[in-house]
């Protein structure tokens, strides 16, 4: 176990800050979906008592707030005590730490321009198989000649939209390089009409069979509990009847579906947009999805086919199992916190 410092007392004062996730699953976890993860840390009041410290909120909220200077004055607190800090940066866009000498957790962001200690970690969810499928619904597939590809989501050829999409992200661009905004500036890309152009292939492919379902909005563009819990089950019920899901960005360089698609033991078909995935020196994600490399999009169908047909029965279920297990070992909060434990505890971090 680690015993943790915070800071508690700036916590107090902005209580609806935007909180690291452990933090929150250590401290706010009133429905008691983390206790697992209180046996590899503990909070403790005292600096002199901790072996390692997190800052309690996002950079985002920090530099928001115009609070950079109360995280800097935590940060050199605990270097004094020669503690290692461990931080997070929210969002799609993100924001640029203020310190370098500090560990940042970060969903989105570019490999290229990757920090120093950035630690890639995936997005964190409700099991699908405890909330969404019937375990006794969720069957490991059985191959076919053809494989089948699925997609439930945001795509469309709408050129406007496109356009919009591209149009927002130089205005923000923008206001970052003349000082107005703190969010990073991105790569011009139209996710909705990038994954339109590339589904479209899919289809048009003979020796691909595609499950695919095309949304002009996100989430269909619903806004209520209820009919959002619609779109969810409909979004698992197209994994759970597919072999393979595409995965492309969304509006920050990252796929949430990429690890959902694992979370249903499916195999992610992902474009590889500059993406950094979590734990890419422990997992040999190689072994869980297709991954396009930058430049080779033109592949994507040839690759897909070439893995698909390069694996027996036996593979293509232990892929499955393992892709389920490894979501189950490592990419829930509790797991992947469980891993960043075992590195500080090892001094590999």
């Amino acid at each position: 176990m680690l015993h943790v410092y915070t800071d508690k007392q700036f916590i107090e004062k902005h209580p609806k800050g935007e909180k690291f996730p452990l933090i929150y699953a250590l401290l706010f976890d009133e429905r008691n979906e983390f206790t697992e993860v209180k046996k590899y840390y503990q909070l403790v009041d005292s600096i002199d008592n901790a072996e390692v410290a997190f800052l309690p909120f996002s950079w985002n909220f920090y530099l928001k707030h115009n609070l950079q200077q109360e995280a800097e004055r935590f940060i050199d607190e605990c270097h004094d005590k020669q503690l290692k800090v461990l931080t997070y940066i929210s969002g799609d866009q993100g924001v640029t730490p203020t310190n370098k000498d500090v560990y940042v957790f970060r969903n989105s962001g570019y490999k290229s321009k990757k920090l120093k200690n950035q630690i890639s970690f995936p997005a964190f969810f409700k099991d699908p198989l405890e909330h969404y499928i019937d375990k006794k619904e969720h069957q490991i597939r059985v191959k076919t000649a053809k494989p089948v590809i699925g997609f439930v989501g945001q795509a469309t050829p709408n050129l406007l939209k496109a356009a919009k999409d591209i149009g927002l992200i130089i205005y923000r661009n923008l206001k970052f390089r003349l000082g107005k905004s703190l969010l990073e500036p991105q790569q011009w890309f139209a996710a909705p009409f990038m994954r339109y152009k590339y589904l479209k292939r899919l289809e048009k492919h003979p020796e691909i069979e595609t499950n695919i379902v095309y949304r002009e909005r996100y989430r269909a563009g619903v806004r209520t509990n209820r009919s959002v819990d619609k779109t969810t089950y409909e979004f698992y019920e197209n994994m759970n009847d597919s072999d393979y899901i595409f995965n492309l960005r969304g509006a920050g360089n990252f796929s949430v579906r990429f690890y959902q698609t694992i979370a249903m033991g499916r195999i992610p078909v992902l474009i590889d947009t500059d993406c950094l995935l979590p734990l890419e020196g422990i997992i040999d994600w190689t072994q869980h999805c297709i991954r396009i490399p930058q430049g080779k999009e033109h592949e994507m169908e040839q690759r897909l086919l070439e893995f698909h047909q390069n694996m027996t029965q036996q593979t293509f279920e232990e892929i499955q199992k393992a892709n389920r297990k490894l979501w189950e070992d490592y990419l829930t909060l509790t797991s992947f916190f469980a891993r960043i434990h075992d590195l500080i505890k090892n001094d590999e971090l």
